[in-house]
């Protein structure tokens, strides 16, 4: 006969072997199996689900009793979570411009989105329009205690956008030292393993994290301890319990919820609890091309992209500028440089010899070249990039530059003193907020030099009218939201994004893939169709094996 035993989190379910009663549970979302014990374990909110299972599977009457309890105890939490969900909906919506002036119509449409879309929603919004305002609203009208999650560097930017909208709100902004007591907790993901059990003991109202794509990776350590899962990585051994569901409703915000293939997406469904991410392979199988090579599961493709993008309909809200506000173009253009190839060529050179006593080169052997062609050719086009920006500063423009390496920061620092600021992962967030500042209102500041990944994502730099980027990331997405710094809600001019391409090196090789797989972060969230073919990283190590 089976046997029950029940927690606020799961049911745990055991019983004699019985085939029809297996096959039963194994058809429910988000079951598991402890083959050590024999247990299945379902969660609570699914004693309904779990119930008409084993009914039908021809389960004793009698012995299911227990389990008929937990489903109508399931039932009725349901009911009134809905119910309080609607009626916080009918009577914030209409009042949302009034309560929070200044609001555009797309920012007030967002935030009844966030209001009436149940548990969860992905707010995937084009950067530069405003997600921040928006989830703040939203998460405000409903009430409770509010769990904001972000990159360290935004946390400051954070806390003032909150008191922008909401005045002077009871705020904490998380350290190493504790969560506090605060309505609205503003933490980094990097200190989400240090105060872990201490969120875990906390019922949040909202819990929202800002560039969601950061949990991407579905056996990272970060994702594990926000989403849940089997402990990995350092974690503890066992069913790891997520952070997010101590929350009654998940924003996840994120311009680029695809940041190079469709599995990208399936760690935010599982945040979100969507039906979608309840199987990885089921997932995978419908929509990321798997196939089996032999050694393991393929996972990089993309297939039924129309398909997906319709069913994410319901959770997910994406619009673009040209949609919503009427901001000027970005006109983005690849401009091939002339450099000296000497020093370049002597990393190829040597690399090209080691090819030759070895024909063939691991991966981690390819990658540690393709750095070192990379620094090469970023370093060879500093004199082209100084000479670049010195054409804007006399035309009287603002320019932004980007780059991965300390070197080109150094050198553009030295050549332009006073006149440039910059933000790297180095410096502490207050310092990043102060380079922020002064480029943005200070007319002696006309260059602005950031690290691709610090200065990204999450910055308001609108004074800009020129972007340069002297070298790529191997992430496309990464691009995508460095290129929009500039262009935000306040741009008046039009935006020139100018990419350096040192010929001869393998820039030209990146620029080809670079435009070619930019294509597919729109491909489910904006219903674009494009292909997709393996990794942006993955491409550029079969071109340099080739060559």
């Amino acid at each position: 006969m089976p046997s029950f035993q029940f927690d606020p989190d799961e049911i745990h379910v055991s019983f004699p072997f019985r085939p029809t009663w297996v096959e039963a549970i194994k058809r429910l979302r988000r079951r598991r199996f402890d083959p050590a014990t024999k247990v299945w374990s379902v969660p609570t909110g699914l004693a309904p689900d779990l119930l008409a299972a084993l009914e039908g599977a021809g389960a004793p009457w009698d012995e299911l009793a227990p389990l008929r309890d937990a489903s109508r105890d399931a039932l009725a939490r349901t009911a009134a979570l809905q119910a309080s969900w609607r009626r916080v909906y009918e009577d914030a919506v209409p009042t949302l411009a009034e309560r929070y002036p200044g609001l555009f119509r797309h920012q007030e449409e967002g935030a009844a989105f966030l209001l009436g879309a149940g548990r969860g929603v992905i707010l995937a919004d084009e950067m530069g329009l405003g997600k921040t305002r928006q989830a703040i609203v939203a998460a405000d009208a409903l009430g409770g205690r509010v769990l904001v999650v972000c990159p360290a560097g935004l946390k400051l930017n954070w806390a003032r956008e909150l008191r922008m909208a909401l005045g002077a709100p009871d705020l904490h902004v998380v350290d190493a030292k504790g969560l506090g007591a605060a309505r609205w907790t503003i933490m980094s993901y990097d200190l989400v393993k240090r105060h872990h059990k201490a969120l875990l003991a906390r019922h949040w109202g909202v819990a929202i994290l800002d560039e969601a794509h950061y949990i991407k990776n579905r056996t990272s350590q970060r994702t594990r301890l926000l989403v849940g899962g089997d402990g990995k990585r350092g974690l503890p051994a066992g069913r790891v319990r997520g952070v997010l569901a101590q929350a009654d409703r998940v924003f996840l915000l994120t311009g680029t919820p695809i940041t190079s293939r469709p599995l990208d997406l399936f760690p935010l469904l599982q945040a979100l609890e969507h039906p979608l991410g309840d199987d990885l392979m089921a997932f995978a199988g419908r929509y990321c091309a798997a196939f089996f090579t032999g050694f393991g599961w393929d996972l990089k493709g993309a297939s039924h992209l129309d398909e997906l993008h319709e069913r994410l309909a319901g959770v997910l809200l994406r619009r673009v500028k040209e949609e919503v506000l009427d901001l000027p173009p970005k006109l983005r253009t690849y401009m091939p440089v002339e450099v000296d190839l000497a020093a370049y060529r002597r990393v190829w050179l040597d690399y090209a010899a080691r090819r030759k006593k070895k024909r063939r080169l691991g991966k981690r052997a390819l990658l540690v070249e393709i750095a070192k062609l990379r620094h090469a050719a970023a370093i060879a086009k500093i004199p082209a990039a100084l000479a670049l920006v010195e054409d804007v500063l006399a035309q009287g423009e603002k320019v932004i530059v980007f780059s991965g390496y300390q070197a080109v920061v150094d050198a553009f620092l030295a050549r332009f003193g006073a006149q440039a600021v910059r933000v790297t992962g180095r410096m502490g967030a207050k310092a990043r907020e102060a380079s922020v500042a002064a480029f943005q209102e200070d007319p002696a500041v006309g260059v602005f030099v950031g690290n691709l990944k610090a200065a990204g994502v999450g910055i308001t730099l609108t004074a800009a009218q020129q972007v340069i980027f002297t070298d790529y990331s191997f992430v496309p997405a990464d691009h995508l939201q460095a290129e929009d710094r500039p262009c935000r809600i306040g741009q008046r001019t039009a935006v020139t994004i100018t990419y350096l391409s040192a010929v001869g090196t393998i820039d030209e090789e990146v620029e080809q893939l670079l435009a070619h797989k930019l294509d597919v972060v729109g491909q489910a969230i904006d219903g674009a169709e494009a292909s997709l073919s393996g990794s942006f990283l993955d491409d550029l190590l079969a071109i340099v094996a080739l060559s």
